[in-house]
């Protein structure tokens, strides 16, 4: 199978590497750099300074033949100028049988990120969170409307309570959070044949700064505006306030990688005062051009497969018959 998948590779090679080689029109690339802001992040040292946190989460598991054995890992890291790094966080193991071990242990994951956000709330100014938030807020809507999450009952999580804490946690401390994406194939920008990340990162010459905040309404991907509609009704019949979802990608030092930033915003707020003041904030804990706080919960937060192996030795199951073992 894998000479014929070469072979292919093969015969398609020119289409392939058209895409790969992709070259914008003049027009494009003059519209890629027209959206780009530069801007250099720092902080204002007649200001307090300000608490800084992150949250993330790993998980792993191993499937034998009639359960899965998995750990998920979630980790906080807060950052104080008087009191140093802290950090906290939760581990879970257990022995499950379900359907949808992969999707069971994603939505698991995400609601002990969002207890996890909801519990330091007081305890940061700022809180970097893993990922994007309306694929989490329609990731946890979407499986309010599916049925046989028993993982999730084991472990008497209630969707509906956890969409609801979730968006009272946005709509009452909305510039605490963001969302940082480290790998993002979104189109909402340019709608071109690849990811926005993509051209902001080619085509702004190693600048830093930040890409013309836009709501997620006004999306190229009409799926993706769609979502940020439902997400706005659903604040506002639970939390009464009129709140969407801007997106903009960030580069936080020359050169550096570019990364998607999910804000929640009010309306008629101001979004690039926003998107500065988290510039500036987080421009004090940038190693390698990314937030530390956030490098280091992902550091933590790993389940490797040697880990979930050692658990297995532990309990002694190690040499149970897999789930895809050959018969």
């Amino acid at each position: 199978m894998l000479t014929q998948a070469l072979d292919v590779a093969v015969s398609v090679f020119g289409s392939l590497r058209s895409k790969i080689d992709e070259v914008l029109a003049i027009d494009n690339v003059a519209k890629v750099k027209s959206l780009w802001i530069p801007y250099k992040g720092s902080r204002n040292p007649y200001l307090r300074p300000l608490t800084i946190a992150a949250i993330d989460s790993g998980y792993n598991y191993n499937e034998y033949r009639g359960y899965a054995l998995y750990a998920i890992n979630v980790v906080n890291v807060i950052l104080d100028v008087l009191t140093g790094e802290k950090v906290d966080g939760f581990v879970d193991i257990d022995v499950v049988s379900c359907n949808n071990i992969e999707n069971e242990l994603s939505l698991l994951s995400i609601s002990m990120e969002v207890k996890s956000m909801v519990k330091i709330l007081n305890n940061a100014d700022i809180i970097l969170m893993d990922g994007s938030l309306i694929a989490v807020f329609s990731k946890l809507r979407r499986a309010l409307l599916e049925d046989g999450h028993e993982l999730l009952e084991a472990k008497g999580i209630n969707l509906s309570h956890l969409i609801k804490e979730l968006i009272y946690a946005i709509s009452i401390y909305p510039k605490k959070i963001v969302f940082i994406s480290k790998n993002s194939n979104a189109k909402d920008v340019f709608g071109f044949v690849k990811g926005d990340i993509y051209y902001f990162e080619r085509y702004t010459n190693g600048l830093p700064g930040y890409s013309k905040p836009i709501p997620l309404t006004q999306s190229k991907h009409l799926g993706m505006a769609t979502a940020n509609k439902v997400f706005r009704h659903t604040v506002k019949n639970i939390a009464g306030t009129d709140m969407s979802i801007a997106v903009t990608y960030v580069r936080f030092e020359p050169f550096s990688r570019i990364y998607r930033l999910e804000i929640p915003i009010e309306f008629g707020e101001d979004a690039d005062a926003r998107i500065r003041y988290i510039i500036d904030i987080v421009s004090d804990f940038i190693i390698s051009g990314y937030p530390y706080p956030l490098m280091r919960a992902d550091q933590i937060a790993r389940v490797g497969l040697d880990d979930i192996n050692r658990i297995a030795g532990i309990l002694g199951i190690s040499y149970d018959p897999r789930a895809r073992e050959p018969l």
